[in-house]
């Protein structure tokens, strides 16, 4: 007679046989073993259920971990899409087994892109697949995952777990930070109403450990909002960080996309572009200013190229929005560094018959080799050039059109976006902001527009005495980029304190004499910390290099001084030890090795 377990196991089988018997029945395959049923392995305190179930009152509480699951022989192989169906256990087995984007790209070749639409968003071990894909904490491969058509907006049926909730409490099953994760599935569209506000806003305040006072969540009752059970709220409360606060918050207040400016984008293959302002602290005037231009430049094609100027003190984000813009558009982004650029020839290269034209310059053999592709050349300092120099931009600016000087062929530039950054314009930003601290604030939408818009004036005019009726009358719009406010401060400090924790997580290398490694650093009370580090340390005229230099000298010295005051010898396989950066009464920090209650994973 059956058993239960045997039973449960024939009923698994039987979907997937009988999928795969329709279009796979071949010897081969069935000798391969992917006939093999999923074998689901169930810790203790994980929930499962049917993807059809209902979100019910009495469901167990959750560890959110997820299930390991087991399907088929052998450790996955992108190469089973040159031979069986798109099978989501079998990519969650690979996604277990340490899959990265590059052999999850190889994977989805083997199939047509309504296939895997068809089965990108199915369930798992009562799991959508996606979830599987988050906790792999590789941002890079679920943009691939959601590029296919999976669900950002996923939700497990048992407990009713959404998956930017998921995402946010990973830590807790990674001992990592889940903060890359978290604003990559706000960029692809996960909506942040499934947190209730009182866990992030505002988000410079820390919530109580415990979780925020009930009487301040008054949004709980919300239908998306109810898998936030009282359970989950200590748990939550400890690892939403900072800048996970700041984005979500940043996400509510900001206006989306309207649909029309999703089709453009669409069209263009730029969808991703809608989402740059989740990988910039502040400047969310400036980004949104520069997707608006570049959407106009797409909805009316023209034969003149976008050039924009990214104006305002150094550290304050030009160069990191530059970068953004070429990685989301995967384009090529050539950097000039104007300091260097005294003459044409130094910047396109010699003209013939003058010695070493067959060389070109790097700018002329980027600008060759990109014709008529889109591409972005980010000229760095520009106000340091000369006047020859700006005059030699005239005519790619206006027209599109460039000489190649090795051989004189014509270049179509005019897909190119031109970046001019400059500093030239920081004192009337400065004082600008000064007279106008209302442009910090985006509550009341009209006056802050209507601020910028002066701003924006007042720049135009002093373009014309930095470089002249001719260039400027030639730019597409002049973006400000302002001083950071004390919140963007505190968020731009926990940015460089998550990269101190990376870098001493990592483990010890003696030969190599990385001496510090194996350290799971802890920030408790992340918001309070930042606030002391960015009021101590930020520099208007730096920008964020202030702030990296601040986080070096308050915390990653004190905390390598007091790694090197423990007795023990150092070694490669000293176990993992917690050390915790908290804040005292008097408002110092203070950094020490913790044990038990002590560690804190607000981090």
């Amino acid at each position: 007679m059956m058993d239960y377990g045997s039973f449960r196991q024939l009923i698994q089988r039987l979907p997937l046989a009988t999928a795969r018997l329709t279009t796979d029945l071949n010897p081969q395959k069935m000798i391969s073993g992917i006939f093999d049923p999923i074998v689901l392995n169930k810790p203790l305190g994980s929930a499962q259920a049917s993807p059809d179930e209902s979100v019910g009152p009495n469901y167990p509480e959750w560890d959110f971990s997820l299930p390991p699951v087991t399907s088929g022989v052998g450790p996955f192989r992108p190469e089973e899409g040159m031979t069986f169906s798109f099978s989501m256990a079998r990519l969650v087995v690979g996604l277990q087994q340490g899959l990265d984007n590059n052999k999850l790209t190889q994977y989805f070749s083997y199939y047509r892109p309504n296939t895997i639409s068809r089965s990108i968003n199915g369930t798992v071990s009562g799991f959508p697949g996606i979830f599987y894909a988050v906790a792999t904490n590789d941002e890079k491969l679920i943009r691939t995952w959601i590029k296919y058509g999976g669900d950002a907006n996923a939700v497990e049926k048992m407990h009713g777990f959404p998956l930017l909730a998921f995402s946010i409490l990973n830590t807790l099953n990674l001992n990592k930070d889940t903060t890359a994760m978290t604003t990559t599935l706000l960029s692809l569209g996960a909506d942040a109403g499934v947190i209730p506000r009182a866990f992030f806003t505002p988000f410079l305040q820390d919530p109580p450990v415990e979780g925020p006072d009930p009487r301040t969540v008054t949004d709980i009752n919300e239908p998306k909002k109810k898998w936030c059970k009282r359970y989950i709220w200590p748990s939550l409360a400890r690892v939403i960080n900072i800048s996970q606060r700041y984005f979500l918050e940043k996400t509510i207040k900001d206006k989306p996309a309207s649909a029309r400016q999703n089709q453009v984008a669409l069209a263009h293959s730029a969808t991703e572009l809608l989402g740059i302002s989740y990988f910039m602290i502040g400047q969310t005037t400036a980004a949104s200013a520069m997707i608006r231009k570049f959407l106009t430049h797409l909805a009316l094609p023209t034969s003149k190229p976008l050039v924009l100027v990214f104006a305002g003190p150094s550290g304050h984000g030009k160069t990191e929005l530059a970068k953004r813009l070429g990685q989301l558009l995967t384009l090529e982004l050539e950097c000039v560094d104007s300091t260097e650029i005294k003459y044409e020839s130094d910047l396109f290269g010699p003209k013939q018959p003058y010695l070493g034209y067959q060389q070109g310059s790097p700018l002329n053999n980027y600008l060759t080799r990109m014709s008529g592709k889109r591409a972005i050349v980010f000229l760095d300092e520009f106000e340091k050039t000369t006047r020859e120099v700006q005059n030699a931009c005239l005519i790619p600016f206006d027209e599109g059109k460039y000489v190649d000087r090795r051989n004189r062929e014509a270049v179509d530039c005019s897909k190119t976006i031109w970046i001019i950054a400059t500093n030239a314009l920081d004192q009337k930003i400065v004082d600008f902001c000064e007279r106008n601290p209302g442009v910090f604030k985006n509550d009341d939408e009209e006056k802050h527009s209507r601020l910028m818009t002066e701003l924006e004036k007042t720049l135009k005019k002093q373009l014309k005495h930095t470089f002249g009726n001719p260039l400027s009358g030639r730019i597409s719009a002049v973006l400000p980029f302002l001083p950071f406010s004390l919140g963007e401060q505190a968020v731009v400090a926990h940015k460089y304190i998550l990269e101190l924790k990376n870098k001493v997580l990592t483990p010890v290398n003696l030969s190599s004499g990385k001496l510090v490694g194996r350290v799971l650093l802890h920030i408790k009370s992340d918001g309070a910390v930042c606030k002391v580090v960015a009021t101590e340390g930020y520099d208007p005229d730096q920008g964020a290099r202030s702030l990296q230099t601040a986080v070096k000298t308050r915390i990653e010295e004190e905390l390598v001084h007091t790694y090197l005051e423990e007795d023990d010898v150092i070694s490669e396989t000293q176990p993992l030890a917690d050390y915790t950066v908290d804040i005292q009464r008097d408002g110092t920090l203070l950094i020490f090795k913790s044990t038990g209650t002590e560690k804190s994973f607000s981090d």
